[in-house]
């Protein structure tokens, strides 16, 4: 399974637009080489730098089988129908230097996950994993600009 996006590559700059201090919309995603049997995706953004202490930037379950993208500024606004997001998107937003976001789509193999809004990371992450087929990951890169004194 692959995920991409077209606003930036693999392990490159996030533009400005999608950070939590731009525009603050949630990026174009899409994938690809869905596995046999999958019933459904989650999704997740992810600072892992120190600092952010694994801060989520955005989760999201049951989102159809059959969907294989999210428009730019889906979130909040035109998520696919049936999908829940337990956060919706906040873009980067890093105190101080460059940080990491790991953006995580798990092919999952049922179609609904009973997760409540507010799930912790490691809750996500635990059931989500039981139910997993495949993951795909896409690094996006972001570097806080320093301003003025």
């Amino acid at each position: 399974m692959r995920l991409k996006s077209s606003a930036f590559e693999d392990m490159q700059l996030i533009p400005p637009k999608y950070a939590k201090a731009g525009e603050n919309v949630s990026p174009p995603l899409s994938w690809e080489n869905i596995p046999d049997g999958t019933k459904s995706f989650a999704l997740s953004i992810v600072d892992h730098h120190p600092v952010a202490k694994n801060f989520v930037h955005w989760l999201v379950v049951d989102i159809g089988a059959d969907v294989t993208a999210l428009p730019e500024s889906a979130s909040a606004q035109v998520m696919p129908a049936g999908s829940k997001e337990l956060k919706a998107y906040t873009g980067p937003n890093p105190p101080s230097g460059s940080h990491d976001y790991e953006l995580t789509l798990y092919a999952l193999k049922t179609a609904s996950l009973d997760l409540p809004k507010k799930v912790s990371l490691n809750i996500f992450k635990d059931v989500v994993e039981q139910n997993t087929l495949a993951t795909a990951k896409l690094i996006g890169k972001f570097t806080k600009i320093k301003t003025g004194n």
